[in-house]
């Protein structure tokens, strides 16, 4: 055992060592840590700047509930507040989805809103296409440096006649391909283990209070450890395809091949299917779907026949004849009662429309048995916070705010408001009843949990290519 650990352990500094004299390695790894440098300052400025104009936003919309003035509570519930989505500190490492779907939400009577202010809206095309990202290195630029510095591995040796010689005096290919590995693992984590320290050191600076520390830890050794798992499969391709290659040129391009498709066709062609497989209704689809439901529900129509039955009710309930005799509001009972019926129809229709994105996002993720990128690029956004799932969490937190705020302003005109008084109005003490939402990022767990078949998927693409790349290497003859 002994003897074999020596074996691969001289293989691994010879070819780190001609790793280390090729100007080529030098060149890419000097662009990948510069581009990595870049993106991780620029994603940290851009972070920080909108989680402070979101946290001042927020300030400012709560205070300005508060200083509305004495009305009545029917109307404060219209007047309504926004709600601003906290900026996960990890979203410095990958912004995920942020940029298009939206951060603010108007919290307003009987309705349930989309998310408005999508940067990515507002940018040219040149922008969106030039981003710099963290993820974008990670995931597409470090594997083409993987593939560069792989594809000769073993048909070079054999182009050179050095693979014969090694063989024949009694090298075994399984160490070989073990000391080849050590050498391109240890190369690829000198690139990378800096700016991980870096980006471990940068979350200790991140004043969050949605995510305690733990948690951003928890969240960042994940996120590590699934990359890991991405370029250790990349390594494991590379190597499997030079050994089973018959030239150096078969073997690259091959592989360039591949990471075209990974990083490129493949993320595209399954969005395409996906929508086709689960098609989401266009936004007028949607709210006249929402609206035909409501039609049934008698809002502020008191002709409607639904009020009508409502009013009955009611007037049973309590044993009398006329409105005037309830020893409570009607108002506020009817108001309550509509709002009620919404939140069936709203619960109903974005249940089954975030249904339809999970869906869609399962259908995405089953090519990355095949074409990896499919499954890290949700993996990494779920565990740095800024994909469909976290944005789903916020969405649901503000409407049960929303329905919070709703229900209470109901509630005080049903205790206080005399049938038939038109000018009833509350004032501060009530609009302070109402605390400003606060909305904490879940625990790394519930993300893991989240993301579990994607990281199964990664997993198994890697065991696959660790074992493609064995095969290959056995198969190797003097």
């Amino acid at each position: 055992m002994n003897t074999a650990a020596n074996v691969i352990s001289t293989i691994a500094r010879k070819e780190l060592l001609e790793q280390l004299r090729d100007a080529r390695f030098w060149w890419a790894g000097g662009i990948i840590l510069v581009l990595m440098l870049t993106a991780l300052l620029l994603g940290w400025q851009q972070m920080q700047l909108v989680d402070k104009e979101h946290a001042e936003a927020r300030a400012v919309a709560y205070q300005q509930w508060l200083d509305q003035g004495d009305k009545n509570p029917h109307q404060a519930a219209h007047f309504g507040q926004y709600a601003f989505k906290p900026m996960s500190p990890l979203a410095f490492v990958d912004p995920g989805i942020d940029r298009f779907v939206g951060s603010t939400v108007w919290m307003e009577a009987h309705k349930q809103n989309e998310f408005n202010f999508r940067p990515a809206r507002d940018a040219t095309s040149l922008q969106r296409f030039g981003e710099l990202t963290m993820t974008f290195v990670l995931q597409t630029l470090v594997p083409l440096v993987i593939v560069l510095l792989s594809f000769s591995a073993f048909t070079g040796e054999r182009e050179s006649g050095t693979l014969r010689q090694l063989l024949s005096i009694g090298v075994k290919p399984s160490q070989l391909l073990a000391g080849k590995s050590l050498a391109i693992a240890t190369a690829i984590g000198a690139l990378l283990l800096p700016m991980a320290l870096l980006g471990f050191v940068a979350l200790g600076f991140a004043e969050n209070q949605h995510a305690g520390m733990a948690n951003l830890y928890k969240r960042g050794a994940w996120l590590v450890l699934g990359y890991a798992i991405y370029l250790t499969g990349f390594i494991a391709l590379a190597l499997g395809v030079s050994a089973a290659s018959s030239s150096s040129r078969k073997a690259l391009i091959m592989l360039l091949a591949f990471w075209v498709v990974n990083g490129f066709i493949a993320p595209r062609a399954m969005t395409d299917l996906a929508r086709l497989i689960c098609p989401t209704p266009t936004k007028v689809e949607f709210q006249n779907g929402i609206n035909e439901a409501r039609k049934a529900s008698f809002g502020h129509d008191e002709t409607h026949p639904a009020f009508v039955a409502f009013r009955d009710e009611v007037l049973k309930q309590y044993k009398v004849a006329r409105i005037e005799d309830l020893p409570i509001s009607f108002r506020g009972l009817s108001l309550r009662k509509g709002d009620e019926n919404g939140y069936r129809i709203y619960d109903e229709h974005y249940g089954a429309l975030w249904n339809t994105y999970a869906r869609q996002e399962r259908i995405r993720a089953i090519t990355g048995f095949a074409f990896p990128l499919a499954a890290l690029r949700p993996f990494s956004m779920g565990l740095a916070g800024t994909d469909t799932f976290h944005q789903n969490r916020f969405a649901t937190a503000a409407e049960l705010y929303r329905r919070q705020l709703q229900t209470a302003m109901s509630e005080d005109l049903i205790q206080h408001h005399k049938n038939g008084d038109n000018n009833y109005v509350s004032n501060r003490e009530l609009w302070e009843k109402i605390p400003a939402l606060a909305h904490q990022i879940p625990e790394a767990e519930t993300a893991i949990a989240e993301q579990s078949l994607n990281l199964g998927i990664l997993l198994m693409w890697m065991l696959t290519t660790i074992g493609f790349a064995v095969t290959a290497a056995r198969r190797l003859r003097p």
